[in-house]
């Protein structure tokens, strides 16, 4: 009994005796206005990022076309505001995100982002020629030889093809980039995929012959490549289709590209109902195109496609410090100790 007594003593003394918990004197995450869970707001970090690439389109660009007036504007737009979209994400990336510019951007260059360029190409280019088969069928479309050389048909699709790749990542970067990364990340899928796809329909609302229609198919090709970029877990995807698409419909067939006619390999003369083959605006602006375009979204939630098209975990990504060392650890933990089963394999020896 004298013992139980001091043993419990003894613990008394030690727990009077034992040392207040620490109390956390960290301040609570900043929500106010500007910030929620002390993190500037998706909002205002897409702001900062549009002032700064628009700022940098009106000031370098009016100087570059001032200085330099004959310039091709096929090739220096694309380059200008890819350049501006690619600065604004830098600076918000270092001052804002602290976060790796290919990552916020989805251009981290994997073993499986040169199949997703390519089979971006490959379905545009599938999906074009259901549009062109609606068009010869419905929309009163005629096609037509351009009557040029072999020589002057491999210019032209060569700058043709180098046009389209600086508009595809271009805009791609400059909407679905840093844009959607933060959107996605803050807001959620839909709010991205909305906002996203908004934008990118007002970059085309000045081009020739654009109308409501033709702002409802430049949403749903912004709704298309945005769920590319989310099936495929990258960038690369859209890219393509975005390539694929121009390239195909404007420098290969002939049609007005976003209401931009291009010198092509065939001509293509529409007589058809504006509302069906898009009129001046090209397909895009017609119904046509509208249901190309919803049954490209919805053939990305069939799994064969999405397992073909989506991010393959490549060897340079599975073998980085970080997961060398994650995997190390996890071998250690659960591989037997060597030592101790030799020891123990010597004892039940003898």
């Amino acid at each position: 009994m004298e013992e139980r007594t001091d043993t419990h003593r003894a613990r008394g003394e030690s727990d009077t005796n034992a040392a207040p918990s620490p109390v956390n004197d960290q301040p609570p995450p900043v929500n106010d206005l500007w910030f929620a869970q002390g993190e500037m707001r998706a909002i205002w970090k897409v702001s900062v990022y549009g002032v700064i690439t628009f700022f940098l389109l009106f000031f370098v660009g009016a100087a570059v076309f001032v200085i330099v007036p004959d310039l091709d504007w096929r090739f220096v737009n694309p380059v200008l505001l890819g350049g501006a979209a690619i600065t604004a994400s830098l600076v918000c990336t270092r001052l804002i995100d602290r976060r790796p510019l290919v990552d916020v951007l989805a251009l981290r260059w994997h073993r499986a982002a040169a199949w997703q360029l390519g089979m971006g190409m490959v379905i545009s280019l599938l999906m074009i020629l259901v549009l062109l088969g609606m068009e010869l069928a419905f929309g009163g479309a005629r096609m037509l030889p351009g009557h040029v050389t072999i020589s002057h048909t491999l210019s032209l699709l060569f700058l043709g093809l180098v046009a389209f790749i600086l508009v595809g990542f271009a805009e791609e970067i400059l909407v679905r980039g840093y844009p959607f990364t933060i959107l996605q990340g803050q807001g959620g899928l839909v709010t991205a995929l909305v906002l996203t796809s908004g934008a990118f329909s007002l970059i085309h609302v000045f081009n020739p012959g654009v109308g409501w229609f033709a702002f409802l198919n430049i949403f749903l090709a912004g709704i298309w490549l945005g769920v590319a970029r989310v099936v495929s877990g990258s960038l690369w995807l859209p890219v393509g289709l975005h390539i694929g698409w121009n390239f195909f419909l404007g420098p290969v067939f002939g049609f007005p590209v976003s209401g931009i006619v291009e010198r092509s390999v065939w001509i293509v003369r529409s007589d058809g109902p504006a509302w069906i083959n898009g009129g001046l605006f090209g397909p895009e602006g017609g119904v046509l195109a509208s249901l190309v375009l919803i049954g490209g979204t919805l053939a990305f939630t069939l799994p064969p496609l999405r397992r073909a098209v989506s991010r393959i975990e490549s060897p340079e990504v599975r073998e980085t410090p970080e997961v060398r060392g994650d995997a190390r650890r996890q071998e250690a933990a659960t591989m037997p100790d060597k030592t101790g089963s030799a020891a123990n394999g010597h004892k039940s020896e003898h």
